[in-house]
């Protein structure tokens, strides 16, 4: 006699959501998240997982009354209001006419897009940025396109309409390692109060740049971050031994190097460490 499988724990089903949405199978998320809320019409997550799935399809409508569901059952959930408000700007572009509304195909990375590589990614908010009825149709990890234009690197959509600029000290030396055979993609990362947030990734390095790092400053920032983490964690330790010494010594936390410092002065022995961003920008999608 075979074994009888249990059933599923709600616990499992809400993780294959989840990693239905992550993995881009947004059919098969929206199977699963309809049958969440049948079992509990305010499960808030499911309807904002949801609301991310329909979107996939440009099933405006239905994402906005899944959003709108989940901010019934949960009135303060910034997911279901952030998205709300960008479908709210996308109505008003398409009811205004003014051409700003974008219907195209919208590629969705992996998360592992969004982790950060220490000297090979940099994250930004966009200068110059375009209307905000543009922004709101840009989701977390849909691929922007890089163009350089009048000594500036220019963010744009895939059909060519701007999005915005990276800011000039990033810009002047991505240009330069561009023209040295380096080549780039760059993500959005979300909606800031008056721009958008994106990660620059180096996807190429030529053998002629081999000694070059990327983003040096974000070495030299994160350097500085973790000798702070460091610190506070000797400290944290400290509280479970019993000892009347004090350490006045200490050293502080080192400071990261002013912008008008030389950027291949920080290229030397890069601090091997990874920081996700995914998270963030999984929650607002509501992944």
């Amino acid at each position: 006699m075979s074994a009888v499988r249990k059933p599923k724990t709600r616990r499992q089903v809400t993780d294959e959501a989840r990693q239905a949405g992550l993995d881009g199978r947004w059919e098969v998320a929206i199977a699963i998240n309809r049958d969440l809320i049948q079992r509990d019409a305010k499960d808030t997550e499911a309807h904002n997982r949801l609301g991310r799935s329909l979107l996939e399809f440009r099933d405006y409508s239905g994402a906005y009354e899944s959003y709108s569901n989940a901010l019934k059952s949960d009135p303060a959930n910034l997911i279901a209001r952030r998205n709300l408000r960008r479908l709210e700007l996308l109505r008003q572009a398409h009811s205004d006419g003014d051409g700003t509304r974008r219907d195209d195909t919208v590629a969705f990375p992996r998360s592992l897009v969004f982790i950060e590589e220490v000297g090979k990614t940099w994250v930004t908010e966009l200068t110059n940025p375009a209307p905000t009825s543009l922004l709101a149709g840009i989701y977390a990890g849909q691929q922007l396109k890089l163009s350089i234009e009048d000594g500036r690197v220019v963010v744009k959509l895939a059909d060519g309409a701007r999005v915005g600029e990276i800011e000039r000290k990033t810009g002047d030396r991505v240009i330069e390692l561009m023209a040295g055979g380096n080549q780039y993609d760059v993500y959005a990362l979300g909606l800031t109060a008056a721009s958008l947030r994106a990660i620059l990734r180096e996807v190429f390095r030529d053998p002629s740049q081999a000694g070059r790092m990327s983003f040096p400053r974000q070495i030299a920032e994160s350097r500085a971050y973790l000798k702070e983490r460091d610190l506070i964690r000797q400290r944290d330790e400290s509280d479970f031994y019993v000892d009347d010494e004090d350490d006045a010594d200490e050293e502080a936390p080192a400071k990261a190097r002013d912008d008008g410092e030389d950027d291949d002065a920080a290229e030397s022995e890069p601090a091997e460490e990874v920081v996700g961003v995914a998270a963030e920008e999984d929650e607002e999608a509501g992944i």
